[in-house]
């Protein structure tokens, strides 16, 4: 935060202004208000970036032991902006935040949702991927579809889910719906396709990953609910931060997120 100060001499019986520090104060504030993540970046060539490669397609590790997925080629675009190279921090997902607020990490890029208890320690980025709950009918299903047209009709979810949550409050206002649950959500929308339920829910991963398997089987109709994806940094690495939302606009704009997410999907 920019703090425009003054500093006053007294001379005689009188208050005079003899020198105005501001420009000097503020660029001390401003250091004091950025910790240099950025410029160590460019100037060690390195990105250091936390993740828990247990989590694909988004990151895992294939036979040679390299990190590979989603978020793996997200922080090489975005650190080949910073003119850096990735270099990966394997973590597990409960130790992402320490190992960023320790310095061990510069950025956390893992599929990591937003927190909003989190905003005091870090900075998140603008969502590149909203994993939240989708309603899917059949692609040849041209009965009205939505939310608001689920009466009496059986919709498919994993039980215990988030998607069995959604499903059971979108039940309070559809008389006769039911839910068909399932074991996993892979196997909701499977019952969604074989017939045994009319529509499913379930979470953008799965159903990403069903899409791209299923040859256009189903159709998505509704996006029940957002958990946003992001990259988090510490909040005092703020030029940093500004720098990877620049890269996403980038990346989004130029086209290569949504190729990146069809690569992957």
């Amino acid at each position: 935060m920019k703090r425009n100060q003054r500093l006053r001499w007294v001379v005689g019986s009188g208050a005079v202004i003899v020198l105005l520090v501001a420009v000097a104060l503020g660029a001390l504030v401003r250091r004091g208000g950025d910790d240099g993540t950025l410029e160590r970046v460019r100037a060690s060539g390195q990105l250091r970036v936390g993740l828990d490669a247990s989590f694909p397609p988004f990151e895992s590790l294939d036979a040679a032991g390299s990190v590979v997925g989603l978020d793996a080629d997200l922080a090489r675009a975005i650190a080949t902006t910073l003119g850096a190279e990735p270099v990966f921090v394997n973590v597990g997902f409960d130790g992402l935040y320490d190992a960023l607020l320790v310095g061990r990490v510069d950025a956390i890029i893992s599929g990591l949702p937003y927190d909003s208890r989190r905003t005091q320690d870090v900075i998140y980025s603008d969502s590149y991927f909203n994993a939240g709950q989708l309603l899917l009918v059949r692609a040849d299903d041209v009965s009205p579809a939505g939310s608001e047209s689920l009466s009496g009709r059986k919709v498919a979810v994993e039980w215990g889910s988030l998607a069995d949550m959604e499903a059971r409050r979108l039940k309070q206002g559809a008389d006769g719906m039911e839910t068909l649950p399932q074991p996993t959500a892979q196997e909701a929308l499977s019952a969604l396709v074989n017939g045994q339920a009319d529509a499913a829910i379930a979470d953008a991963v799965s159903v990403y990953q069903f899409v791209g398997e299923d040859r256009g089987q189903v159709r998505i109709v509704e996006t029940l609910t957002d958990e946003p994806y992001v990259i988090a940094t510490r909040s005092r690495s703020r030029r940093l931060a500004e720098a990877i939302d620049e890269a996403l606009i980038e990346l989004r704009e130029s086209g290569a997120l949504d190729m990146l997410l069809a690569k992957w999907f």
